[in-house]
């Protein structure tokens, strides 16, 4: 049985990836540490930079995941700056930036990163259209209170914990993709 661990915060989205990865031959650990996110407006590229250095870091394989939030009435923003925003900015706070704007669609995109140490990666990505609500409800960040996902009435902050697992079971098949990758090849990239 093969094994990889993901570095990620997100006890939530390790816990949807292991589930996931125990269908295929290999195990996912979890490892929580801090990666340096460079200023990219490309989420693949801050992905990819993270992974690198948790890889390096490490001295191991590892699994990173990073998301971008892309809102079209605002010119893409906050992008891959989804944690600052998080952090910096209130939903209401973002809610005022919609105020005149009729188009409240955004792209939630997420990029899954493998690497090793010795620098090779292999990317998936994910994309998911959304809405952004009139008002914020619930509890939760910046963006949870807000965010309604494709077929809901109501942002992912009101969702039970359960509903937003089964969501994101569903939606990301990118962690399907990585985990049938990482079945075929050897950690140094050769076809097994």
């Amino acid at each position: 049985m093969k094994s990889v661990t993901m570095v990620t915060g997100n006890l939530g989205k390790w816990k949807v990836a292991s589930d996931i990865f125990k269908n295929y031959n290999v195990d996912l650990y979890h490892e929580k540490m801090d990666t340096p996110e460079i200023q990219s407006y490309d989420v693949e590229d801050v992905s990819k930079y993270s992974a690198l250095y948790a890889a390096s870091k490490l001295n191991q394989p590892v699994i990173k995941s990073d998301v971008g939030y892309y809102i079209g009435a605002l010119n893409g923003f906050p992008g891959p700056f989804l944690r600052y925003v998080n952090t910096y900015l209130t939903s209401e706070e973002v809610l005022k930036l919609m105020e005149d704007k009729s188009d409240r669609s955004i792209i939630l995109k997420e990029c899954l990163t493998f690497a090793t140490p010795n620098g090779e990666i292999k990317q998936f990505v994910s994309e998911e259209k959304a809405t952004i609500a009139k008002q914020a409800l619930g509890e939760g960040t910046t963006f949870d209170r807000i965010v309604i996902f494709d077929g809901d009435k109501l942002p992912k902050s009101m969702n039970s914990d359960e509903k937003n697992y089964q969501h994101f079971e569903k939606t990301l098949v990118i962690y399907h993709e990585m985990a049938r990758y990482l079945e075929e090849v050897d950690f140094l990239g050769e076809k097994v």
